[in-house]
């Protein structure tokens, strides 16, 4: 058989052009099965990635735009976006969660409820509240709105998460949450019919009505913050309106307010509102903008939850009034003395912080938050642990105080008080700090307080995975009846004399007097 003719000839070299279609071929094909693994890690992981304000094809209510997870920042509210804490995180490998040898019973007079983005932390303790309000929803636009939401979670995720928290608790109620808070990018305006605009505001109402049934949710949590005083009338016929829509469909209707505390009699004063038609009663301490819109008796009326944003008394965004606990006893039962004349107590919930503050004393540096795992990190070095805390004890014992300029300056402030929040008091970086944060110690003696006043329950702002596990062992107690009753508080008098001393300085401050004031505009921001 000659050379030319045998069966396997040699073969000729690819050429240029096969080997580059060869090489895009192999880089296709592989970048192919990285996406893959890559969407299906992220599905796996419960995330989800979206445009914001581009509603996604499939969305069951095309008036519901999918968000991005909004990142927490102060614990207490919505920061700017240069803000470089954030606390806490969900992980990407969750855990898996065990069903709980107990639920909670629905015949409790005393119930528990939190509001969180931590999705995590609400798989792991949803058996241990009686309400659970995911804090996933705002408003679509910035300074005029147009009746629609955004939603953190993705539709699909909201009916699977649903499902996930009732297969886990089948008696709890979720009642997700609607935030607004106004700023100067971000305003309440259209959507509660300003600016006449009634067909705006129905469709709103429309929209929060067709997620409630679209999804299953117990009901809706209106969470509308900061708004200036000449919102109040549009905002209680937004509210009446929508609260009537949503107890025709057998739904709840919750709404968070701002913390009052009792005016002096002889310091109670009118406020005339531009716009309004009638003037404001200002029979509580808190003159500026947001308390002036939440009328507490309007609002009960309505409502089946009223829940007071009882934390930051003592802000890390200003100066004054420095260091100090963020809902301490003192306050809160001057709250609770306010509201109880204007709100039924079965509807009535306290929202307790689960963080805290870490101070400087004599440096120049910025307030942080802290959580559980803060204060354990703290006590692991040299410090002193107080609790309960007496801010004027300390300062009359310790020999530093001389430097302590951020809190030696407000001593009157604390002046016969003893906190039961706990405190640690160190050195970091040169710079001695206290740091005021939330155990289970200062948390059951809030509790009491609470249902000495026979309360409807509390909040927790909010739930995460970094609380302390010990105030988890005292609500698998509570929310099964198995917590001993406490005595019973008496009524009391709205005080006559200044008993609280509020942080004024770090709001909006509104002139008052019995002729027309104007409105001093310094807004507060809090973002989405």
């Amino acid at each position: 058989m000659s050379e030319s003719q045998s069966p396997n000839p040699p073969k000729r070299p690819l050429s240029n052009v096969a080997k580059y279609s060869l090489l895009f071929a192999s880089w296709f094909f592989l970048s192919a099965i990285s996406f893959y693994l890559g969407m299906n890690l992220m599905q796996n992981s419960g995330s989800t990635l979206v445009l914001k304000d581009l509603p996604k094809t499939g969305n069951t209510n095309p008036s519901v735009v999918e968000a991005s997870t909004p990142s927490l920042g102060t614990p207490s509210e919505m920061e700017t976006s240069d803000q470089t804490e954030s606390k806490p995180t969900t992980s990407v490998e969750e855990e898996a969660i065990e069903t709980p040898n107990f639920l909670p019973d629905e015949n409790v007079s005393f119930r528990s409820s939190a509001w969180s983005t931590d999705w995590t932390a609400m798989k792991k303790t949803v058996h241990l509240y009686n309400e659970i309000h995911p804090f996933i929803y705002t408003m679509k636009g910035g300074l005029s709105n147009n009746g629609e939401l955004i939603s953190s979670w993705s539709s699909t995720s909201r009916k699977e998460r649903v499902q996930e928290l009732r297969a886990l608790n089948p008696k709890v109620k979720i009642i997700p949450t609607i935030f607004r808070w106004e700023n100067p990018k971000e305003k309440i305006q259209e959507n509660i019919g300003m600016g006449g605009r009634n067909d705006i505001r129905d469709h709103h109402i429309q929209v929060i009505v067709n997620e409630i049934m679209t999804y299953g949710y117990d009901g809706i949590d209106i969470d509308y913050e900061g708004m200036s005083c000449d919102k109040k009338e549009k905002f209680e016929e937004f509210f009446a309106l929508l609260a009537k829509e949503v107890h025709k469909k057998g739904k709840l209707i919750s709404v968070a307010v701002h913390p009052k505390t009792p005016a002096e009699k002889s310091k109670k004063k009118e406020l005339q509102c531009r716009g309004l038609s009638k003037p404001i009663q200002l029979d509580f301490r808190e003159n500026w903008r947001g308390p002036t819109t939440h009328d507490y008796e309007f609002l009960a009326k309505h409502a089946d939850r009223v829940k007071i944003m009882a934390y930051e008394l003592h802000p890390r965004k200003y100066h004054n009034p420095g260091p100090g606990p963020q809902a301490p006893n003192v306050w809160l039962k001057d709250i609770i003395t306010y509201a109880k004349k204007r709100v039924p107590t079965q509807k009535l919930y306290m929202a307790i912080p689960t963080y805290g503050y870490d101070w400087a004393l004599n440096c120049k540096a910025s307030a942080k938050a802290i959580y559980h795992s803060d204060a354990q990190r703290i006590k692991a070095g040299t410090h002193k642990n107080r609790q309960p805390t007496d801010i004027n004890r300390i300062l009359n014992e310790e020999n530093k105080v001389a430097n302590w300029k951020n809190l030696s300056k407000f001593s009157d402030i604390h002046k016969n008080r003893a906190y039961e929040d706990p405190s640690l008091w160190y050195t970091s970086g040169g710079c001695d700090r206290v740091a005021f944060y939330m155990n289970r110690r200062a948390f059951e003696e809030k509790m009491n307080l609470l249902r000495k006043y026979d309360l409807g329950g509390f909040s927790f702002w909010q739930l995460v995975t970094d609380n302390d596990p010990e105030i988890n062992v005292y609500l698998s107690k509570l929310v099964q009846g198995k917590i001993p009753p406490v005595e019973k508080a008496k009524e009391e008098e709205e005080p006559k004399e200044e008993t609280t001393i509020q942080n004024l300085e770090s709001k909006e401050t509104l002139k008052v007097s019995d002729s027309k004031s104007k409105q001093k505009s310094n807004s507060k921001t809090k973002q989405f």
